[in-house]
């Protein structure tokens, strides 16, 4: 009996173990059909998400023209190459822009810094007609990861605007591309710390989003030299900024120093002192490296500095709801130098200024805010010089204040509808000796010529004391699908020229400008 008991339950023991040993198997097959499926799933969705890339990026509408959005950043999307893990991203546009301009001026020179009456503008309106393709503009962004903190970026983007001394509309228009940007970028996202170095748009250009390396939140005018009151420049330099949170960075950068120089006028009193930069103090030794040299075009001066431009930037992006909102601040130290008599001249000069964007209607409604006050003169849109020289050599420098707003409706996902106005003025600084006139703004330089036409250049010198402007056009897309997009614009903007009054008074003009664009955009 007890053998037969025994023999039962080693045979119960077998069977269960048998069973267990039949639960574990199903139970591994089971885990394994799960890990495939979620395999497959995770497959499944990739190919979704990139699907749903290249469709979101043919249907996304181009930018609106001038605004100098960097490229985007999704890998492998419409428009880029991925080979062995680096990106590349190409992009720009085919343009061709027309110019009707009325120029209210006193003789065709090509430029608003003639001056009439304004009561006699319609006896001296010059027309002009002009085509260009030169805003053409071509781009390539290439990224990668060195690791998963650590983020490489170059990239290089040209345009046409260069103009050799060769270069003209007569015959083969041989005009030069131009590097606007060159830059490489390195980001640790572990640190939250970025580094740039190259040429790229100056710290205090503004930006809709962050510290934007690569794009700038200029006006979106068909207008090459944009709006008065934006300031901004492209320069060679070293830039770091920092993620303090989502919500703000802090950046400084150090980049290349110029100085825009003033020479000078001609005095309706006393005899004009003859120097490299004009009504100057020939002793007046170095404050311009000579032309040419230094592969520079043999026409043109660059100015001696010591020490580069420092700038420093904050900026906030506050998450408001659907509503987007960026705002920043800026200050920047330049010192402007020249040399006199064996004795270096130096005046160090503090600017300061900030931009607002913010959309006022989600997806339908943009604002644009920009203000600056300082030492800005080669960074306006007029532009203005940025300091004088008076007869001892002393630095006169030139204290602008600009300003601008502009509305953006995207009346339809086609069609953006835009208007600006702006202003940049100048504060006189200058200068006498004796009965000679020195510096910038002075009332003895000689104004008498200024109202009539073809007179002597000496005769209406008409400093620019303040510079006004309002535009107004449409941007529309034309076609969008898989050849690319075409978009197509118009816009009038009317712009006022103010100068200093002088011996003859304070002449003005004004220009009416329309200008139409078609743009195409292969990528």
């Amino acid at each position: 009996m007890r053998i037969i008991t025994r023999g039962l339950m080693l045979g119960l023991l077998a069977a269960c173990s048998g069973q267990a040993r039949a639960d574990d198997n199903v139970a591994s097959e089971i885990q394994a059909l799960k890990a495939k499926l979620k395999e497959l799933q995770q497959k499944v969705d990739s190919e979704a998400r990139k699907t749903r890339q290249v469709e979101a990026a043919q249907s996304k509408a181009a930018p609106m023209a001038a605004t100098y959005k960097a490229l985007p950043a999704d890998p492998c999307a419409s428009g880029k190459i991925c080979y062995k893990g680096i990106t590349l991203t190409f992009g720009g546009w085919v343009d061709l822009t027309g110019i009707y301009r009325s120029r209210n001026i006193a003789s065709d020179t090509g430029s608003v810094y003639n001056f009439i009456p304004y009561q006699q503008a319609h006896n001296f309106f010059v027309p002009e007609t002009r085509f260009s393709a030169r805003q053409s503009r071509f781009s390539v962004l290439a990224e990668g990861n060195a690791n998963p903190d650590t983020h490489l970026a170059g990239y290089g983007e040209i345009d046409f605007e260069g103009a050799a001394q060769t270069a003209s509309s007569v015959a083969t228009n041989s005009f030069n591309p131009r590097m606007r940007q060159l830059s490489l970028e390195l980001d640790r996202t572990d640190l939250g710390l970025h580094f740039l170095a190259g040429q790229s748009w100056s710290l205090n250009a503004p930006t809709k989003s962050g510290i934007d390396p690569r794009g700038v939140d200029a006006p979106g005018v068909i207008d090459f030299e944009s709006v008065p009151g934006f300031l901004a420049a492209r320069q060679p330099g070293l830039r770091v900024w920092r993620d303090i949170g989502p919500e703000f960075k802090i950046a400084a950068s150090v980049e290349n120093a110029q100085t825009a120089f003033f020479g000078g006028n001609t005095p309706t009193v006393g005899t004009p002192a003859v120097g490299p930069q004009g009504v100057i103090n020939p002793n007046v030794q170095v404050n311009l490296t000579g032309p040419g040299g230094s592969f520079f075009n043999n026409l043109n001066n660059v100015s001696l500095n010591q020490v580069p431009d420092v700038t420093a930037k904050a900026a906030w992006d506050p998450r408001l709801g659907p509503y987007k909102l960026h705002v920043e601040a800026w200050a920047l130290y330049r010192q402007l130098f020249d040399r006199f008599n064996g004795a270096n001249h130096t005046y160090d000069t503090g600017s300061f200024g900030g931009h607002v964007f913010a959309e006022l209607i989600p997806k339908t409604l943009d604002l644009q805010l920009y203000g600056a006050h300082g030492v800005l003169g080669r960074f306006t849109a007029t532009p203005f010089p940025d300091a004088a020289v008076a007869q001892d050599g002393t630095v006169l420098p030139l204290t602008i204040t600009a300003a601008a707003v502009g509305l953006i409706w995207h009346a339809t996902p086609e069609l953006d509808v835009y208007s600006y106005a702006g202003l940049e003025k100048a504060k006189a600084n200058f200068a006498n000796v004796g009965t000679v006139p020195f510096g910038y703004g002075n009332p003895l330089y000689n104004n008498t010529g200024c109202f009539t036409e073809n007179t002597l250049a000496a005769t209406c010198n008409g400093n620019t004391r303040e510079v006004r402007q309002i535009t107004a056009g449409i941007y529309d897309t034309v076609y969008q699908g898989n050849y690319g997009t075409l978009k197509a614009g118009v816009q009038y903007s009317y712009t006022q020229r103010f100068a200093f009054a002088g011996v003859g008074g304070a002449p003005k003009t004004d220009d009416n400008i329309v200008m139409t664009q078609i743009r195409y955009y292969p990528f």
